[in-house]
């Protein structure tokens, strides 16, 4: 039996909004944080499992050494990941004690937590050098 009724419009017809957008990165950012988080703990682990260390030690030279640009380049996206995660984070806790609901506000404080993930970011890879 078919039902003449219209199917849920898809992605690609929506225009994105900003709040959107915001949600959508911020479960990009959490799933990014999340998969740092495993990955450090298994190059850890990898440490563990070697009983002489000897090839841990030559993977982790080979790394600081030749990929040096490559750690210090994660290290500030995770670090640009985690104040805009924590930043939007702080907006949605405001959005549940019920402040800034109304439409124009959501949209100033999205702009506002923008600016504040991003001086955060900043001013820790400023003080990282």
């Amino acid at each position: 039996m078919k039902i003449n009724r219209p199917l849920s419009p898809h992605l690609a017809i929506y225009k994105p909004q900003l709040t959107s957008t915001f949600s959508i990165f911020h479960r990009i950012s959490g799933s990014f944080l999340a998969t740092m988080v495993l990955f450090s703990i298994f190059s850890f682990k990898i440490g563990d499992l070697s009983l002489t260390f000897y090839n841990f030690y030559q993977y982790f030279f080979f790394l600081t050494f030749y990929l040096n640009w490559v750690i210090i380049s994660l290290v500030n996206f995770t670090l640009l990941a985690l104040c805009y995660h924590m930043s939007n984070g702080v907006r949605h806790l405001l959005w549940d004690s019920g402040l800034f609901l109304e439409l124009s506000k959501v949209y100033t404080s999205g702009i506002i937590m923008l600016f504040c993930a991003a001086s955060l970011a900043l001013l820790n890879i400023i003080r990282q050098h």
